[in-house]
């Protein structure tokens, strides 16, 4: 209750002062859920602003239902994702560069993933250059928050799984995605994490998860992943 009271008068204040400087806005509404059993969580939600990196503010998902609002200024591209204890973010993203009109975004739930020997998470503010493994800037928060879990989870190894569509050859699907994934582990490495910790792999089109013949289906199969290995260390 308290949560929920805070996120209306600040809610109210963000939306006077952005009301008054004529800057059209989006509420984004949706639940924080365990992606496992889909039960709800209390937890930070947290928006960054993916061109700087920086946080743009915080709000609280209600531990009851776990329904979150956050508000987004338009001219900018944001990631935002939820933080809870034993429990891995799952970022999503959302471009309002030319938002014109004052809208509303429902049903964003964000999935938390326990962390547990073969999870497989979705790292969806990870960014290429077209056609090439080359890492965008804007993928620099999601690769830091990888970092800071690898760092915070010391004996966890895990799989930097790469995948694209059928777009290209196989050969040239695999040689991709291989490079992609390889990317991952040069910057994790770069950043203090052990190389005996990651294992990289490119699947190139052979794991889909939708139909190649729509958007939203290359969408989803263009992606990278990391997979939990083990949660004690094995490697030497």
């Amino acid at each position: 209750m308290k949560s929920l009271l805070l996120f209306i008068i600040s809610s109210l204040f963000v939306l006077t002062v952005l009301a008054q400087s004529g800057q059209p806005v989006v509420l984004v509404m949706g639940k924080v859920l365990n992606d496992r059993n889909m039960q709800a969580i209390g937890a930070k939600v947290i928006y960054e602003d993916l061109s700087t990196g920086e946080d743009a503010g915080i709000a609280r998902s209600d531990p009851a239902d776990g329904s979150y609002k956050i508000i987004l200024p338009r001219g900018k591209k944001y990631g935002y994702y939820a933080l809870a204890e034993g429990f891995y973010s799952v970022t999503k993203n959302l471009d309002v560069s030319n938002l014109d009109k004052y809208t509303e975004v429902e049903d964003q739930n964000l999935y938390l993933a326990p962390v547990e020997l073969d999870q497989v998470v979705r790292l969806n503010n990870v960014f290429f250059a077209k056609g090439s493994a080359s890492i965008t800037e804007e993928s620099e928060p999601e690769l830091q928050r990888l970092v800071q879990f690898l760092k915070i989870n010391k004996k966890i190894e895990i799989e930097i799984s790469a995948h694209t569509d059928n777009s290209l050859s196989s050969d040239k699907s695999k040689k991709l995605t291989e490079d992609r994934a390889k990317s991952i582990m040069e910057y994790l490495t770069s950043n203090g994490i052990k190389e005996r910790r990651l294992t990289a792999k490119g699947y190139g089109s052979d794991v889909p998860l939708g139909f190649n013949n729509s958007e939203e289906g290359r969408a989803l199969n263009n992606r990278l992943e990391f997979k939990v290995l083990s949660l004690e260390k094995t490697k030497k």
